[in-house]
Order: C-alpha cells, then sequence, then structure tokens
C-alpha cells in the first residue's frame, strides 16, 4: 500500500466487514505516518539501492554484509515519519544475508563529511544492482495492536481489525521508513519487543529482482529496530536487525 491510501484502503475492507464506523475511527488513531520507497518515479529522490556506498575512508563497509541502501536524510519529505531522524547526511543499511539473519548496521554519515566510494570486503559479496528510490508518504496500521506503544485495551473487535490489516497485504514498496512494519509468514512477526521504548526504524521488502538468491527465499523482510533515546541521540551503533520470509 502507497500513496496515501492505506487508511482509505482500511475504512473500505472494515465497511465491507460490516465494522461500525465509530470502531473504524477508534482504530485508525493508531495510524502512524511513514515514507514508502520504491522504484515508483511519482514521487522526490531521496536515495538509491544498492550499488557501492560512499564511506569516510575511516569507516570501513561492515565485513561479510551487503550494502542494501543509502538515503539523503536532507531530501527525506518534512513530517513523512515521526522518526527522530539526523536533518541531513546519509544513512547507509547493511545486512549479512541470510534467510534468518541477525547481523546488520547502520551508519549515519554526517553531512559535510569526506566520502569515498567503497569496495566490497572481500569476494563473494555481491553488491546489488543500483537503482533509486523514490518517496512517497503514507500512513502505517499496527497488524498487532500490541505494538502501539500503550495498548492495552480488550475490545471484541480486535481479531477482526487484525484480518483487514494482514488482508491488505504487503506494500509496493523496496523499504518503509517508520510506521510499524508487517509480518510475514516466516513466523517473526514485528520484532518491536518494547513498543514503549524502541521502534521500527526501516522495513525491507526484497524479491529476487532486488537481491537475488541471496536471502535463500523468494522473498526476505529486513528490519531495522532502534530504541527511542538512541534514535534521539544518533546512536546508529545500537540498531537491531533481524530478517523474516515468505513461503
Amino acid at each position: 500500500m502507497s500513496h496515501m491510501i492505506m487508511l482509505d484502503a482500511f475504512r473500505t475492507a472494515a465497511q465491507q466487514e460490516e465494522m461500525p464506523h465509530d470502531a473504524i475511527e477508534w482504530w485508525l488513531r493508531f495510524a502512524r505516518p511513514c515514507l514508502y520507497l520504491s522504484r515508483d518515479e511519482s514521487g522526490p529522490v531521496v536515495g538509491y539501492f544498492g550499488g557501492r556506498p560512499a564511506l569516510p575512508a575511516t569507516v570501513a563497509w561492515p565485513e561479510g554484509m551487503v550494502h542494501l541502501a543509502t538515503l539523503d536524510l536532507a531530501a527525506i519529505p518534512h513530517g513523512s515519519t515521526d522518526l527522530d531522524l539526523p536533518a541531513d547526511g546519509t544513512l547507509l543499511f547493511f545486512s549479512a544475508p541470510a534467510m534468518t539473519s541477525t547481523v546488520g548496521r547502520v551508519i549515519h554519515v554526517p553531512a559535510g563529511a569526506a566520502v569515498i566510494e567503497a569496495e566490497p570486503p572481500g569476494p563473494g559479496l555481491t553488491v546489488y544492482d543500483r537503482f533509486l528510490l523514490h518517496a512517497n508518504p503514507d500512513w502505517s496500521l499496527p497488524g498487532d495492536p500490541a505494538d502501539s506503544p500503550g495498548y492495552n485495551y480488550d475490545r471484541s473487535d480486535e481479531d477482526e481489525y487484525i484480518d483487514i490489516v494482514w488482508d491488505l497485504g504487503r506494500p509496493d514498496a523496496v523499504l518503509v521508513l517508520g510506521g510499524y512494519g508487517t509480518a510475514n509468514t516466516g513466523g517473526l512477526g514485528v520484532p518491536v519487543r518494547f513498543a514503549d521504548i524502541e521502534m521500527l526504524l526501516a522495513e525491507f521488502y526484497l524479491g529476487e529482482a532486488e537481491v537475488g538468491e541471496d536471502f535463500e527465499t523468494d522473498f526476505a523482510t529486513v528490519f531495522y529496530v532502534i530504541g527511542r533515546d538512541d534514535l534521539a541521540a544518533g546512536r546508529f551503533d545500537r540498531v537491531s536487525m533481524s530478517t523474516d520470509f515468505h513461503g
């Protein structure tokens, strides 16, 4: 789901299930802004997928990891997420390529830093085909209400809500910045354990067109989770990463 249609899609699906109007609006209050990044050229360019990362000479390409994407933080549309991101510089995402990997890294390169195009740290590490990432703001709903900070309700329509959000499907995107994330069929769920103190920084949706068979599945999701305090302080070295798979 992209192009500002998630809320309308939920309303339409909920109405078809005869969910009352006041209940629909009650659930929609948990919506959070997020940014969908894809090949869709209707939105502004905010970074690129694949290719070789630009890093300071003193910062090495992480050993055993592939470069997934680089984002230009100054190009992120204002207010498109509720993440407390740095105002400028670049944010680089790396991951060890495996079906259930938990090894990844996020690097923030400050604006104005001298950078060079890095080379892979060893043979056999794929450099993915590079393409531009275009941004489209939208909204995100929690697939599991427990993923929302402070949720402690006992509602009779909770299972109905969960089914509706699940049926809305995966977004047509390569990367979603912020929001709640989406569960996949591998069983991991969205790995935000304590929603009051941590949040999803980003989720990648990787098919064979992006990463071939590196992640050992025809469709992988890669999650980057960060503590709220760490995000505010720019401590991206504390980001945790995990992967899930489809099929």
